[in-house]
């Protein structure tokens, strides 16, 4: 006998919780430890899924307690679930709306579509916190140094060009700590090294990856690319036809991809072909930089995938690598 799903629809926000049963009952808790304990077992009792959006660290302490009890929980796309609501006719948005929605949202979708949250390694906590805030950092350091450009004063430049250097050593301690967490994880460590096998991936990208997606090498090519904001959506409807154009995906993975992209249509021997295919074709140099960060991505979740694969060397390296190193200088006599 297949029992239907029960969920929880819980909107989360900074200081409350609003919580949706599946009788329609509705909560206005606070965001608290002992509030969300009360809440998790309410939904052990009742069997229920608790399902709430991305709301970037606001929603973590609920999942991780989630887990700890081992309440299953379900992170669902704020996207999704503000077009389901638009479907129902229900255009107004507040926080008692949303927690419904979420619930009604869910309920909805197959158990393939269904993310659940799975428990992550310390490792990888620490790796997500030091790449988002190397990020902030890198913005900031880019807002300091346009100040540079048109200030004639002497005296702020040199307070700026100061300023540069501290955050430069604090950018430099936070890739450190990038580096420490991957280390300190087998896996983590075992695919950033072969992540960088790929000629165009540096240390940059296979930290984003790492982060931004834990679970690469659980998806097909498709779904990969969609997930990067790399893949052509098809718009056709009748008579209507557009052309094909990546949408949403994950925008920070989706930047260091196309960043990957710029070097591998030069340096890499595959995907310089690739490129230069797309251009001779007549595809704006964008589109063809968007084509080679998706076969990037691709690349990745199947390197991820499958332990045994080795990406293609570049023969020139090979013959490089093969050849004997000279000596420097000149040999010395001998009588």
């Amino acid at each position: 006998m297949i029992t239907a799903r029960v969920h929880i629809g819980v909107d989360v926000g900074k200081d409350w919780l609003d919580v949706c049963y599946p009788d329609g009952k509705k909560e206005h808790i606070k965001n608290i430890k002992s509030c969300r304990t009360k809440l998790i077992a309410k939904a052990a009792k009742l069997g229920a899924i608790v399902s709430f959006e991305a709301t970037g660290p606001y929603e973590e302490p609920l999942a991780d307690e989630c887990l700890a009890k081992n309440v299953r929980a379900v992170r669902l796309d704020a996207w999704g679930t503000r077009r389901y609501a638009e479907s129902q006719g229900r255009l107004e948005k507040t926080d008692a709306i949303d927690c419904e929605m979420i619930r009604d949202y869910a309920a909805s979708l197959k158990d393939e579509k269904l993310h659940f949250i799975k428990a992550r390694s310390e490792a990888h906590k620490r790796l997500k916190k030091a790449v988002s805030a190397r990020k902030n950092y890198k913005k900031a350091r880019a807002l300091i140094y346009n100040q540079l450009e048109n200030n004639p004063d002497a005296d702020m430049k040199r307070s700026i060009t100061q300023l540069l250097e501290k955050v430069d050593k604090q950018i430099a301690k936070l890739e450190a700590a990038c580096d420490a967490a991957i280390e300190s994880d087998e896996r983590m460590r075992d695919l950033s090294r072969r992540f960088q096998e790929v000629k165009c991936v540096g240390p940059c990208l296979a930290r984003d990856v790492l982060a931004y997606c834990p679970d690469i090498g659980e998806f097909n090519s498709k779904s990969i690319a969609k997930m990067c904001g790399d893949a052509p959506i098809d718009h056709e409807s009748c008579t209507i036809k557009k052309k094909a154009k990546p949408k949403r995906g994950r925008s920070d993975l989706k930047k260091a991809l196309y960043m990957a992209a710029v070097s591998g249509s030069r340096t890499n021997h595959i995907l310089r072909g690739i490129y230069q295919r797309l251009i001779a074709n007549g595809k704006p140099r964008k589109v063809a930089l968007t084509a080679v960060a998706r076969h990037i991505a691709i690349l990745l979740n199947y390197i991820a995938k499958y332990p045994d694969f080795k990406p293609a060397q570049d023969p020139k390296d090979i013959a490089k690598a093969s050849k004997p190193k000279r000596s420097r200088g000149r040999p010395r006599k001998t009588a």
